[in-house]
């Protein structure tokens, strides 16, 4: 299960001012909030303060960074099947995958879902501001 949390932090900035970040992150193989709250503290060394953490729609990653320049996008899928009475059903859900940019991630969807058994769709790609998958 994955989990976004949200952590904000005091830095430096170049002119020596204090300046307020907020960084998302998430969190993968974990069961609880609590869990995703102290690897959230662990991330800065309890040097920040994590102020939202929600469950995430996300139901696996199609892939694995390949370097720190590579984003993380989400896309949402339409799979189409037909169940046991024979009606065509459809379902949706969101995959994460690591590109440089969206052409990249769209070759890694359609590589994604080349791999599918059931006839998919993609519905969306989205470039998000989450920074790192824990």
């Amino acid at each position: 299960m994955f989990y976004e949390i949200t952590s904000k932090r005091t830095i430096v900035d170049n002119k020596g001012n204090d300046k307020t970040i907020s960084e998302k992150f998430l969190i993968n193989g974990i069961e609880l909030f609590s869990e995703a709250e102290v690897k959230g503290y662990e991330l800065y060394n309890n040097e920040n303060d994590i102020v939202a953490i929600k469950r995430s729609n996300i139901y696996e990653f199609a892939n694995n960074r390949r370097n720190e320049d590579d984003k993380i996008f989400l896309i949402t899928i339409e799979s189409m099947f037909i169940d046991d009475d024979g009606n065509e059903k459809s379902m949706a859900y969101v995959v994460g995958l690591f590109a440089h940019n969206i052409d990249e991630a769209n070759s890694v969807a359609k590589n994604y879902m080349s791999q599918g058994m059931n006839d998919m769709t993609l519905i969306a790609i989205k470039k998000t501001k989450i920074v790192d998958l824990i």
